[in-house]
């Protein structure tokens, strides 16, 4: 599991840090390799977020269209099997 958070410290400045399954790390003190790797996970972090939202909206968008067409065929007879 990997998250970033900023927290603050006893002395109340912020710092970024991130979790990487039980260990905390501080991003100030990671190699730049390391931070470009946060980076690219932060940004994969935040698509996923966004793709999430479409997929609700678009899942919103499918049910009321069947609410939608239930209605409309309310009246009409169905196909008798």
């Amino acid at each position: 599991m990997f998250y970033l958070k900023m927290t603050n410290s006893d002395q109340s400045i912020s710092e970024n840090k991130i979790k990487i399954d039980d260990s905390e790390y501080y991003y100030d003190s990671l190699p730049d390799e390391a931070k470009k790797i946060v980076v690219g996970l932060r940004t994969a972090d935040t698509q996923l977020r966004m793709h999430e939202d479409t997929l609700r909206l678009i899942s919103i968008g499918k049910a009321k269209l069947i609410e939608d067409l239930r209605k409309i065929l309310e009246p009409i007879e169905s196909i008798k099997k």
